[in-house]
């Protein structure tokens, strides 16, 4: 099996390429994807696809997508931007790909169960819940959900799109202004207040990195291994358990033995997010484990992680850290 992670270098990738690498030959591209020069970055993904495909020969293969620099606060034009990457990437696989090594194939999506629920009613949301964006972001992923099955459709490609909720864990990329768990641990170790402009009866999903990233590989490997009729899948990639933000502030506390400082604000985008993102997932549960990292264990993570930075790098450097997303 030949796999290459495409967004290897983010919190999701690196894990997805960690989890699946005992499994499989990963393919490195040679150069480092300029993400913040969509033309530049299109050209560089076309060319490292079709070294993937030489490499590949007649072995079976997976691209795991786990790459995008786009946020719920993203602008339209961002995110049509991304929109016209993802689409020269599948249009590049059919054109390098026999029909023979099309169906050889298996493709891994990392969605947004947040964005693309943020409209939704009644939950807990399932696999089964029709999706609603209220975002620009949330738009753009189902847009690219349905490229994918068209694209399976067409192919016989098998498609796994993964909606995940809120990834957190170590080395998550601060400059992207999203985590809450970094930025309570980050705000905790500066002593600096930070802004909610949520209620504290907010509640979301948070599942841990590690565990996310192993659900995404075992799903996408069963879907390979399973002879079904059916190529496109939708699994909801969540924690067990859904919290609301000052039970997650409540547990910090009693984690990091301080308070974290915490301002509410009133703000016009944030009264666009929805109160209840609770989820569960129905799909392939069979597949799902118990054996997750708990919520307390995970906090303490990346608080050591963040710690760690800082005797290393000071604290500049521990807030500007992002990550490239190869």
């Amino acid at each position: 099996m030949k796999v290459w992670v495409i967004g290897r270098g983010g919190l999701l990738g690196r894990s997805v390429e960690s989890a699946v690498s005992n499994s499989a030959s990963v393919f490195v591209p040679k150069q480092t994807f300029a993400w913040h020069d969509s033309a530049l970055v299109s050209k560089q993904i076309a060319d490292a696809c079709k070294s993937f495909f030489d490499e590949v020969g007649d072995e079976n293969w997976t691209i795991y997508w786990c790459a995008g620099r786009g946020t719920l606060s993203s602008l339209p034009i961002q995110m049509t931007e991304e929109n016209q990457v993802f689409a020269g990437l599948i249009k590049t696989i059919e054109a390098v790909c026999s029909a023979a090594v099309l169906k050889s194939g298996t493709f891994f999506y990392a969605s947004s169960a947040g964005a693309v629920y943020a409209g939704s009613s009644k939950p807990p949301f399932t696999e089964l819940t029709e999706a609603k964006s209220l975002s620009a972001y949330g738009d753009a992923k189902l847009h690219q959900e349905a490229l994918l099955k068209e694209f399976a459709k067409s192919h016989q490609v098998r498609v796994l799109v993964g909606r995940i909720s809120n990834l957190y864990g170590a080395r998550q990329d601060l400059a992207k202004n999203q985590g809450l768990i970094s930025t309570i641990c980050y705000s905790v170790l500066r002593r600096q207040p930070i802004s909610l402009f949520v209620p504290l009866e907010t509640s979301r999903n948070y599942v841990y990195i590690d565990d996310a990233a192993k659900s995404v590989v075992r799903h996408t490997q069963s879907l390979f291994s399973t002879a079904s009729a059916n190529k496109f899948v939708i699994k909801l990639i969540v924690a067990q358990d859904n919290l609301t933000i000052g039970s997650i502030l409540k547990i910090a506390t009693s984690v990091l033995r301080i308070r974290p400082l915490v301002m509410i604000s009133a703000n016009k985008s944030g009264s666009t997010q929805p109160q209840s993102l609770v989820f569960k997932s129905v799909v392939n549960t069979n597949l799902d484990t118990d054996s997750s990292t708990g919520f307390t264990v995970g906090v303490k993570k990346v608080m050591s992680d963040l710690q760690s930075s800082f005797l290393a790098t000071g604290w500049q450097n521990t807030s500007q850290k992002t990550s490239e997303k190869v």
